[in-house]
């Protein structure tokens, strides 16, 4: 297996945690100071934000759950606040309640940074234990057990498709005002009646249905017969078994910006296509019952245009149930009310969409330019697949239009996007990152290389690049990654002098126009390590400082007047020529700077000297 192969599986492997980390640091804009060259720590930060402030403002579960103290007589709670810090260093709170002598509810593991709203995640908490402690203990207990067969029969007449065994104990308690005996699904069990009662052991529970037949009966155990099927545990799940090519129509590209493929001309998709047409009949359809307790990574009949379809959940916020529907591989968020059960004679055929990431580049998605691409250049179009690597938890394709690699034609296209090595006439809103050697060094407007230092980072956090380090010779032909000393940051590089200094050689770094010191045997070939890094252009670009030649701006009183003139500003850059050497000379003013005569920085220079 070649280096870059390892590098491309063990980036995938850990994908879960780097994408946590890019994700954290690019929603905080630029994590680094990068014009001082100083680290800020703070925004190294992977903790979660305090979502829950909004969610609780206005809601006052503290005034709600010494409310029902009161009603319930059960006395008074204490709440303890602690103080630690997250994982960036910040305070952060949790918060325990007691009432007497025990612990009740708490707050913990989430964190939060206002002790407020710990205390009212910690009250909303023991709200919910004492209500199903406390709720229904003045309520009396049905003792015979045929009086409850009877009431069973009676409103299980009214729900043909069945109930749950935890709905039938809320109806119950709401209709007849009496609870059901503790052990009644077993008392019922033995008594001869007209109620079916079929336990789901994967699913830890019972269904229960009003057996009017025998002829209905049978409907009830064909449809609910677990000897059919497998458990969703063990449900045919739709993936590679090998590297043969494939036909596959592109069906979406989700939330993450991994995209979910559809086999085209396959037999499987005759069986989903049955699958599909009885899922639809009323008379299958109408025994999709409403779920009352939703799981993760469990499947669902959910409805979309009329039409139902299988949908995997894998998120759920208060009423709101995000998921994929696997035949399609579209994500969608749906309320639970919508979220109905699906029967596992359902669960025989395979899931259709399979989930992929496209070889070379794994972090591709994390830039804006390329979310549009992928749209673009891949959603509802057809290709042919080739799987690259379907040992990944997300497998790794190339997919081909015709003889076009499309993705050496996404990369190309990223790339051409992202390329600051000219500016065309003028570039609005640039950034300066350093003076020196009589030449200025600006950044593009755009996140680019934001976002390449999250990803960097992120990586460096969650495996050692220092075991990475090449064993090859080094090249001047190559970039590498390397510890930037003035940054304490991982950069891209390429060597400048060959001289040996203390066994170092002489980098400059491409995206800041420094230059540095690094020890001979402390590089990454960072090709090796991943190609999309490799090829995206520098993101610092050289240019001449109109009036100032670089032979007068090389003096270090004037480059440095220069460097506190304009660092930290928004830059509007215009080009005035191209000097001999290819270099642009341009005229810099403040972007922040309104007035129609304003005067450029350069001319500002040229007056103070």
């Amino acid at each position: 297996m070649s280096s870059f192969d390892k590098s491309e599986r063990r980036i995938k492997n850990s994908d879960n945690n780097i994408s946590i980390n890019i994700k954290e640091h690019i929603k905080n804009g630029h994590h680094r100071a990068k014009y001082t060259f100083t680290d800020d720590p703070v925004l190294k930060s992977t903790d979660i934000i305090d979502l829950n402030i909004e969610k609780y403002n206005g809601i006052d579960h503290i005034k709600a759950l010494d409310a029902y103290l009161e009603e319930m007589n059960l006395g008074k709670v204490e709440f303890t606040v602690f103080k630690c810090k997250s994982k960036s260093n910040i305070p952060a709170h949790y918060a325990n309640i007691k009432l007497g002598n025990v612990s009740l509810a708490s707050s913990f593991p989430e964190k939060y940074s206002l002790p407020e709203v710990a205390e009212q995640v910690a009250a909303r908490n023991a709200l919910v234990v004492l209500k199903k402690t406390h709720s229904y203990k003045n309520i009396p207990f049905t003792k015979d057990i045929s009086i409850v067969a009877e009431r069973l029969e009676k409103e299980l007449k009214k729900n043909y498709a069945g109930l749950f065994c935890d709905k039938v104990e809320n109806i119950y308690k709401e209709v007849y005002s009496e609870q059901l005996p503790s052990n009644w699904l077993v008392l019922l069990g033995q008594l001869t009646t007209n109620i079916v009662i079929e336990d789901l052991p994967n699913q830890n529970k019972s269904i229960l249905y009003y057996d009017a037949s025998p002829a209905d009966k049978k409907k009830h155990t064909d449809l609910l017969d677990t000897s059919v099927t497998e458990s969703y545990e063990n449900l045919p799940i739709m993936n590679f078994v090998d590297k043969t090519e494939r036909s596959v129509t592109v069906s979406s590209i989700d939330s993450n910006n991994t995209f979910w493929v559809l086999f085209v001309h396959d037999s499987i998709n005759d069986d989903y296509d049955t699958l599909f047409k009885l899922m639809n009949l009323p008379s299958e359809s109408k025994n999709f019952v409403q779920m009352y307790k939703i799981d993760i990574s469990d499947v669902y009949a959910v409805q979309i245009q009329d039409e139902w379809y299988r949908f995997q959940v894998m998120k759920i916020e208060d009423d709101s149930v995000t998921g994929i529907f696997i035949d399609l591989g579209i994500e969608w968020s749906v309320t639970k009310s919508n979220v109905m059960f699906l029967p596992q004679k359902f669960l025989k055929v395979s899931s259709q969409a399979i989930k992929c990431a496209l070889t070379s580049l794994s972090f591709a998605p994390y830039f804006q330019v390329a979310n549009t691409l992928f749209h673009k250049m891949l959603f509802g179009k057809e290709f042919t697949l080739v799987p690259d690597n379907i040992e990944c938890d997300i497998p790794l394709v190339t997919l081909y239009d015709g003889k076009c690699n499309m993705n050496d034609a996404i990369r190309k296209a990223i790339i051409e996007k992202t390329n600051f090595n000219k500016i065309h006439e003028k570039c609005e809103r640039a950034s300066l990152t350093y003076v020196a050697d009589g030449y200025v060094y600006l950044h593009p407007p755009n996140e680019t290389l934001t976002i390449m230092e999250s990803i960097l980072d992120s990586i460096s956090a969650t495996q050692p690049l220092d075991k990475l380090y090449s064993k090859n010779s080094i090249s001047p032909h190559k970039l590498y990654l390397v510890k930037c000393p003035d940054l304490n940051l991982w950069s891209r590089a390429i060597i400048h002098d060959f001289i040996f200094t203390d066994q170092k050689f002489k980098v400059y770094f491409i995206d800041y126009g420094n230059y540095g010191f690094i020890d001979q045997d402390k590089f990454i070939d960072l090709q090796s390590f991943d190609l999309f890094l490799s090829s995206i252009g520098p993101q610092a670009l050289k240019v001449s400082f109109h009036l100032f030649p670089p032979e007068n701006l090389i003096d270090q009183s004037r480059s440095r007047a220069l460097y506190e003139m304009i660092t930290e500003k928004s830059l509007d850059v215009f080009v005035v020529s191209t000097n001999s050497d290819g270099i642009q000379v341009v005229e810099i003013f403040d972007a922040d700077d309104k007035n129609p005569n304003r005067l450029s920085f350069n001319t500002q220079l040229y007056q103070s000297v």
